[in-house]
């Protein structure tokens, strides 16, 4: 009787430091209520109005969590519409982002030192401009989908020497996103790549090596 007691004492104590620890990190929790104010729809995302814990339990629909911290978003193809809050790098340990095939506009935020992130699929929205220090940091990428963005449609924009950071970068899509100009060098270094997609640009010059 005694050890079951005790076992019953150990697990109600597991539990309460399961539920303190995932108390949502206060940072993230206001970028994504930055996010849902920002959005024209915000009741697609069924998101509970009052509440203040994304990370649950339990936790907020397409909210992926590792203990009190948002590792991933996925909203692919709700239809959402409206900009994405200046202040999303804070989402510091974000790994796995999943915006595309929605109306998401305005400018895109810096992804400066998202050191996690791993997976970025922005395609298919209607962002229209990139911050030239957005690749900065982005040091475990791996997939990067810009595809059919408006991005700066009246100047274009080029790839920047903060891309080689990105030593894993595995696939790399912007067809048609306005690129314009060369394309740098140092992609032919990038041995890690195995897919680049670049059609329906405005890229002129040579090819890298």
């Amino acid at each position: 009787m005694e050890a079951i007691q005790i076992r019953i004492a150990a697990t109600l104590f597991l539990f309460c430091i399961s539920v303190v620890y995932c108390v949502t990190d206060p940072n993230d929790l206001a970028v994504l209520n930055q996010l849902r104010k920002g959005l024209e729809n915000p009741e697609l995302l069924n998101w509970p109005a009052n509440g203040d814990n994304p990370c649950g339990p339990p936790s907020w629909p397409h909210i992926f969590c590792s203990g009190n911290r948002v590792t991933q978003i996925q909203v692919r193809g709700l239809g959402l519409k409206g900009p994405l809050p200046q202040n999303f790098n804070q989402l510091s340990m974000l790994q796995n982002l999943g915006l595309q095939q929605n109306q998401f506009s305005g400018k895109l935020p810096s992804f400066s030192g998202l050191a996690e992130l791993r997976y970025a699929y922005l395609d298919y929205n209607n962002f229209v401009s990139i911050p030239l220090d957005f690749f900065g940091g982005l040091v475990n990428l791996e997939v990067l989908a810009l595809d059919d963005n408006p991005l700066n449609a009246t100047t274009g924009w080029s790839l920047p020497s903060d891309l080689v950071g990105s030593t894993r970068l595995t696939n790399l899509t912007l067809i048609n996103s306005n690129l314009a100009g060369s394309l740098p060098d140092f992609l032919g270094n990038m041995t890690s790549l195995e897919v680049l997609k670049l059609s329906m640009n405005r890229i002129v010059g040579g090819i890298p090596d």
